[in-house]
């Protein structure tokens, strides 16, 4: 798979009427943060887009954006039988929720249908990854690991390691902007982790130079990328955490330290104090992601990437993904994201989305 192209249009002007002789991109998820601008962004190129869940008046709202260019449906991953009718006509199909994730990626790959996955938990990457063989001997190609966390972080940790061949350890840095796109499942999912984990075995906070922001203070968090990074770079790789305002990140990391976000996930307030602050205007919505190499001489190697929005971002990375997988699909397989794009490639196209790299040695 060759990494993003040009850049996806924002014009509905600039729509291109979908090709006759292609299968559907089908987005589960698809009225979300991620999956609607995914949705708008693979219709203006071009592509069939059914847009899928359980609210059939928010698919349809979308619909209506592009009228002729998506199609909404109802669909219940829940029930087997309509997981099954969703995926007729189906060529690609993106995952934007957290619900039966290796269930619904099964039945892709079985009738040879590719998959995309933006989850960041690692027991959902994990589950998918067993369906390898399933997904080789049908044909059909799975790319996990597609968004920030994992997935820049992923392109970025593979190319430092590629710039410094002798890394024997690699830090990744997330920044989140506190007021960006983000949905109430990903503002969830960072409750959740809050919750159920103090970061990585013998990790520990780090002081790191992030581009547009100075020294911060970054915390072990668990995102999948370090995860998969340590088996497939075969060295030890820590991801951190951190958000634009110092004194928020401060609070929160205190409090989890405190174990009040386990007490408040016991009594079952998590979900309460998501949705709330989803609402809230702590920040701004500029983000960083950042990979640093380092060998046993105390040589090192940083790239990161800097914007805005992230969800947005996401979405970027998915539709390009999905749309190469409908055009010109990559070798049959489970992979993630770093191992089926160029990391040169990829990260120089990022410049036509808005998205900034740096590099220092």
């Amino acid at each position: 798979m060759r990494s993003l192209d040009a850049p996806l249009p924002r014009s509905q002007n600039s729509a291109r009427r979908p090709s006759p002789d292609q299968g559907s991109v089908v987005i589960v998820g698809g009225y979300g943060a991620v999956g609607s601008i995914a949705a708008v962004a693979l219709a203006e190129r071009g592509i069939h887009v059914t847009v899928a869940g359980r609210d059939l008046g928010r698919a349809q709202r979308l619909a209506r954006r592009l009228p002729g260019l998506i199609h909404p449906q109802r669909v219940d991953i829940d029930q087997v039988d309509q997981i099954d009718r969703l995926l007729d006509g189906a060529a690609v199909v993106i995952m934007c929720v957290e619900r039966h994730n290796e269930q619904v990626a099964r039945s892709c790959l079985e009738r040879g249908i590719h998959f995309v996955e933006v989850s960041a938990t690692a027991e959902v990457l994990d589950g998918i990854e067993r369906l390898d063989a399933l997904a080789k001997r049908a044909g059909a190609t799975a790319v996990l690991s597609v968004g920030l966390a994992p997935g820049l972080t992923n392109v970025l940790a593979r190319q430092c390691v590629a710039r410094l061949p002798s890394a024997t350890s690699l830090d990744v840095t997330v920044l989140l902007g506190l007021s960006g796109d983000h949905g109430p499942d990903s503002v969830r999912w960072t409750m959740d982790n809050l919750a159920a984990s103090r970061g990585g075995r013998g990790a520990q906070r780090k002081r790191v130079p992030l581009p547009g922001f100075g020294r911060r203070t970054a915390y072990p968090f668990p995102f999948a990328d370090q995860h998969t990074l340590t088996r497939t770079l075969g060295i030890p790789v820590t991801t951190r955490v951190c958000f634009d305002s110092a004194a928020v990140t401060s609070v929160l990391f205190g409090l989890r330290a405190a174990g009040l976000f386990r007490i408040m996930d016991r009594l079952g307030a998590t979900s309460a104090l998501a949705a709330g602050s989803t609402r809230l205007r702590l920040g701004g919505d500029r983000f960083v992601v950042q990979a640093t190499a380092v060998d046993g001489t105390g040589a090192a190697v940083t790239s990161a990437v800097t914007g805005r929005q992230e969800c947005r971002a996401t979405a970027v990375v998915a539709a390009q993904v999905a749309e190469q997988l409908v055009r010109q699909p990559s070798r049959p397989g489970v992979w993630h994201l770093d191992q089926v794009v160029d990391p040169n490639e990829f990260l120089h196209e990022l410049g036509q989305h808005d998205l900034a790299v740096h590099h220092e040695i």
